[in-house]
């Protein structure tokens, strides 16, 4: 028996709500008029993303439809199951034929939280990234997270449950990171993972594999696969457990098991073959929990606080304690309604009937066409929705390549310190478009009013009536904020860099400057100038770098007074064509005349009509290609960055 189609749905068929998120791959939106499993009680909200044109070349349609169609061919209780803890995509959206997005359920509403606010009190519903977990005890307590040593080894084991069943269904995370994992603790300890269409399923892909900084496999190594997973199955193990963002010890785990410290060191070897497995992991792990403790960490007073910059991974515009200005993690607003739902159809006939006919609900009449493609929003807006509330539901898809402002500031932010009031008269008096200087410490800011000069940190926006320095998460360029108790004010304040305005520099942005010590500007990206391929903060150590696809450049803007404001950027150079990049049997496609001539990397051997037959560093080598074809380039600025490409015909 042929197995049945993919879901389709036409795109003018559906009544779009609020647009939701926007990311790299596209943009995310409510759907008002659809829902799945209803006949599960409400059913389940459901959101649509849809691809930008930018990714839409890329984008493998039949990979997408076989995800949809999956369901319908797994056994009743993996079906389930894969609906319950993943955020898989339920049905292809169409628009005049051609695939534009798809539909997926909502996350569960167990997997928020309610975040407490610097000042204390208790607010807004946030998605529960794994990514709050990798910042010490202190902080996790303070923004209201209650988890034990004993729940860290719980939840790890879980997902190590969750990796042994996906690689037995023929599917493979790639991007395991804790910005695609979501935590529950109650009732009991438990993963969810989004970001589905991004899987591997049976060694296809909808989209070209990404990584998150600071979570790639050795370079060189085929991205996800097992092995890929359990490499960084070991290291989330690390990192939640040393309460940091960047370790790579397994050194870490032997106090809490010598066992779990040996399986992580054989999950980080260089040779895949050699990993073990997740079932492995989920024994080992399950050992630990039963001598590990229970008692949740506290969190430490609270008072007038400084958030400075702290060191973080490379994951967009990590760090500036505000996060990046290119928010991605598209997020759900969930309605607040008191509807209830018996939960997931014990049968795989109602998950099929359910999923494959998305029933229309009547409460939304009417069809939309329309889109929204520039609002995001974040998961500090969704308002407070029971767990036993299945039609209250959140999603959230996040980019490989960039962070939402909701979930990006804990895995990049340091816990809270106590602190004085930092120059109160200061704040008091302070306007947008003033500039001081802070002669304060790393906790304690002392602003000194100046002009607005290199090394100054200029006011770019004030909040009144607050203390909570969070509100400076979403401004642009904000380096650093300050409040005041006193005068009820927050500042957000922009490092004012003497290297120029690429130190405000995002991912995908494009940069140039001497290569001496003179300023660098962000720029029109165009032949001749470096693309942004990774930011990171608080750190000088160009080698994490090393692993960025296309990588030939660095540039570090230090700051003398506070380290942690440091920003390294990992470039690349943007040759005139692909030949730029190109390596040694590499098939490309030649256009245009001899002395003109374009080579584009079309991907596919069989398109392209030229074949590279070696390259060197050397400007004009025409000696070097022999009797093939040459091409040749020269950066005037940058001459280690001149080539000479051979090639000869197909």
């Amino acid at each position: 028996m042929n197995p049945s189609p993919a879901p389709m749905v036409e795109h003018h068929k559906l009544t779009l709500g609020k647009q939701l998120g926007q990311g790299g791959q596209g943009t995310v939106h409510e759907v008002t008029n659809r829902k799945i499993n209803e006949a599960a009680g409400d059913g389940w909200d459901v959101v649509y993303k849809e691809y930008g044109p930018a990714v839409l070349p890329a984008l493998r349609a039949d990979a997408l439809a076989s995800r949809a169609e999956l369901i319908g061919e797994l056994k009743a209780a993996d079906a389930k199951w894969l609906c319950e803890r993943t955020a898989w995509p339920a049905a292809v959206v169409q628009r005049h034929g051609h695939t534009c997005g798809f539909l997926m359920r909502a996350v569960p509403a167990r997997f928020r939280f309610a975040f407490r606010n610097l000042g204390g009190a208790t607010g807004t519903q946030r998605l529960a990234s794994m990514e709050y977990l990798l910042n010490d005890d202190a902080y996790v307590a303070g923004i209201g997270l209650t988890i034990s040593v004993r729940d860290r080894l719980a939840l790890l084991g879980d997902l190590a449950t969750m990796l042994s069943r996906l690689h037995g269904l023929g599917i493979t995370v790639g991007d395991l990171s804790p910005k695609n994992l979501l935590f529950a603790t109650a009732p009991h300890p438990e993963c969810f993972l989004i970001d589905a269409d991004a899987m591997r399923l049976r060694g296809d892909t909808v989209l070209p594999q990404a990584e998150t900084p600071d979570w790639q496999i050795p370079d060189g190594e085929e991205k996800a696969t097992c092995a890929s997973d359990i490499y960084k199955l070991a290291l989330l193990a690390v990192r939640l457990i040393a309460r940091d963002q960047t370790a790579t010890d397994p050194t870490v785990l032997t106090p809490v098991s010598p066992a779990l410290a040996a399986l992580a060191r054989s999950s980080l070897d260089p040779d895949p073959v050699r990993r073990p497995t997740p079932a492995q992991w989920a024994e080992t792990l399950a050992a630990a929990g039963t001598t590990a403790s229970t008692v949740p960490a506290s969190a430490s007073a609270t008072g007038r606080r400084i958030r400075r910059t702290p060191h973080a991974p490379g994951n967009l515009m990590p760090a500036r304690t505000a996060p990046a200005r290119n928010p991605a993690k598209p997020t759900s607003k969930a309605k607040p309604t008191s509807k209830t739902g018996a939960g997931f159809a014990a049968s795989i006939a109602v998950v099929l009937v359910a999923l494959l006919a998305l029933a229309v609900t009547h409460s939304n009449g009417g069809d939309s066409g329309s889109t929204s493609e520039s609002v995001s929003s974040a998961a500090s807006d969704f308002p407070t929705v029971p767990d036993s509330t299945p039609t209250d539901l959140t999603f959230t898809d996040p980019d490989p390549t960039d962070l939402d402002p909701a979930t990006s500031e804990p895995a990049t932010s340091e816990p809270d310190t106590p602190s004085a009031t930092p120059s109160p008269d200061a704040i008091a008096a302070a306007e947008v478009g003033s500039c001081f200087y802070d002669n304060g410490t790393s906790g304690r800011a002392d602003l000194v009013a100046t002009d607005c000069t290199d090394g100054a940190f200029k006011v770019v926006r004030i909040y009144s009536d607050t203390t909570d320095l969070s509100s400076c998460d979403d401004v642009t360029d904000s380096d650093e904020s300050v409040s005041s108790v006193r005068h009820d004010r927050v500042l957000c304040l922009s490092y004012q860099s003497p290297g120029g305005t690429a130190y405000h520099a995002d991912q995908g942005d494009c940069v140039y400057g001497s290569h001496g010590t003179g300023p660098w500007s962000t720029q029109t990206c165009q032949t001749g100038n470096f693309k942004v391929l990774a930011v990171y903060r608080g750190t000088s150590d160009h080698s994490k770098c090393d692993s960025w696809p296309h990588y030939n450049q660095w540039k570090r803007f230090g700051v003398a007074s506070d380290s942690g404001l440091d920003v390294l950027l990992c470039l690349s150079m943007n040759y005139p064509d692909d030949a730029g990049y190109a390596k040694q049997n590499q098939c490309l496609f030649k256009s245009g005349s001899e002395q003109h001539a374009t080579f584009t990397n079309v991907g596919s051997c069989a398109a392209s009509n030229v074949v590279v037959t070696g390259r060197t560093s050397q400007y004009g080598a025409r000696a070097f290609c022999g009797s093939y074809g040459w091409t040749t380039w020269r950066p005037s600025d940058f001459p280690a960055l001149a080539y000479t490409v051979c090639w000869r015909p197909k």
